[in-house]
C-alpha cells in the first residue's frame, strides 16, 4: 500500500519564513557593523597615505606644506590685490602618486586654486585636469561619508581639513588670530596655516602632541529641527585645490584689496568639540557653509572623527573629548603637557 506524501502545512511554512526574518534581523547590524569597519579602516588609511605625503614633502623641502598660498596675480584683470593659489592638497599631489597631474597643471597665473576662475585663468587652465576626476581623489575622500563628492560643476570636495590652530583657549595664550569679524577666528598657531611651512623644530610640543589633518565631512543639524548642513573641507562651492588669495599669517593676514576674501579653504581653526551642534553661526560665531573659520572637526563615524598626528599617526577621537585638549592637541607650541586623549 503507498504511502501519502507529507508536505510543509501553511503553519509550519509562516514559522519557518518568521525564523529566517528573526536570523535577518540579527544578522544585519553585524553586517553592517563590518561594511563600516572596512570604512573606517580605509578612511584611517587615507589620512595614513596623507602622513606620508607630508612628510615625503618635508624630505624634499625640509618644511611641511603652507597649509595654503596665494598668488601674486590679481583677480579679473584688476592692478591690485591677488588671486587664489592653491592648498595643501595641490602642493602633495606628487607625494601621493598623482605626479602626472601635478605636472600637466598650471601653477602660475591667475588663480590656479580655483577651477571656477575666468576663461583664461590658470584655474580654467585646471579644470579639465581636475574634472578628470569626477569622482574625487581616494585618499582624500571617506568612503563613510554620505556626502555628495562634488557640487555641479565645481571642484571634487576633499573630506579632511588642515588644523591651522585653535582659538579662545582657556589653559595657554593664543596671540596668532586674525579677525576679520565676520568669517571667524583664524589661527597661525597650528601645523598647517595660510602662506608659511611649518618645520618640525617650531613644532616644539612634539609631533605627536599636534593634529596636523582631521575629518571633517559630517552633517550637522542646524537651528530648524530635521534641517542640515552637509559640509565638506572645500566648503559648498570649491574643492579640495581651492587655497587662498590673502598674504600673510595669522595675526597678520592681508586681503590687499577692497575685496576682502579671508577665507582660508580646506583649513580649520578648531574652536569648537567634534560634532559640534547646531550649525548655527548665532550659537557658534564662526561657524559657515562657505567656508567659516571654525566649522568644527566632524564625520560620518559613530562618536567622533579620525585624525592625524604630525608625526603621521593616526587616530580616533571621541566626540566627548575634553574639549581645552583638544585646542591643545590643534596647537604647536602651546608648551602644556598632554596625557592621553
Amino acid at each position: 500500500m503507498r504511502q501519502r506524501q507529507r508536505g510543509f502545512t501553511l503553519i509550519e511554512l509562516l514559522v519557518v519564513i518568521a525564523i529566517i526574518a528573526i536570523l535577518i534581523a540579527l544578522l544585519l547590524p553585524a553586517v553592517q557593523q563590518a561594511r563600516e569597519a572596512a570604512r573606517r579602516t580605509q578612511c584611517r588609511n587615507n589620512l595614513k597615505q596623507l602622513g606620508l605625503a607630508m612628510h615625503n614633502y618635508l624630505d624634499s623641502f625640509s618644511t611641511f606644506p603652507p597649509g595654503g598660498v596665494h598668488s601674486q596675480v590679481p583677480r579679473n584683470g584688476g592692478s591690485s590685490g591677488h588671486s587664489f593659489g592653491p592648498s595643501f592638497y595641490g602642493l602633495i599631489l606628487p607625494y601621493i602618486d598623482l605626479a602626472p597631474l601635478y605636472n600637466s597643471m598650471e601653477w602660475e597665473g591667475e588663480s590656479p586654486g580655483y577651477i571656477r576662475e575666468g576663461a583664461g585663468s590658470a584655474g580654467d587652465y585646471n579644470q579639465q585636469f581636475v574634472n578628470q576626476m569626477a569622482t574625487g581623489v581616494p585618499a582624500f575622500t571617506c568612503p563613510s561619508s554620505a556626502l555628495p563628492v562634488r557640487n555641479g560643476a565645481f571642484s571634487p570636495f576633499a573630506h579632511y581639513a588642515g588644523i591651522s590652530g585653535a582659538a579662545d583657549p582657556a589653559t595657554f595664550t593664543e596671540s596668532r588670530i586674525f579677525d576679520d569679524g565676520t568669517l571667524g577666528l583664524i589661527s597661525g598657531g597650528g601645523m598647517l596655516v595660510a602662506n608659511r611651512g611649518i618645520r618640525p623644530r617650531d613644532c616644539t610640543d612634539g609631533t605627536s602632541n599636534t593634529i596636523m589633518i582631521g575629518e571633517q565631512n559630517g552633517r550637522l543639524e542646524r537651528l530648524i529641527a530635521g534641517t542640515y548642513s552637509d559640509l565638506a573641507a572645500g566648503g559648498t562651492t570649491h574643492g579640495w585645490l581651492m587655497g587662498l588669495r590673502v598674504t600673510g599669517t595669522p595675526p597678520n593676514l592681508d586681503p590687499g584689496d577692497q575685496e576682502s576674501d579671508d577665507r582660508t579653504f580646506n583649513l580649520t581653526t578648531v574652536r569648537y568639540s567634534p560634532n559640534q551642534e547646531p550649525f548655527a553661526n548665532q550659537l557658534f560665531p564662526g561657524m559657515g557653509s562657505n567656508v567659516g573659520a571654525n566649522n568644527p572637526l566632524m564625520s560620518f563615524h559613530v562618536g567622533g572623527v579620525q585624525i592625524l598626528l604630525s608625526d603621521g599617526a593616526v587616530r580616533f577621537l571621541s566626540e566627548n573629548v575634553h574639549l581645552e585638549s583638544l585646542k591643545q592637541l590643534a596647537t604647536r607650541d602651546d608648551g602644556i603637557p598632554l596625557g592621553e586623549f
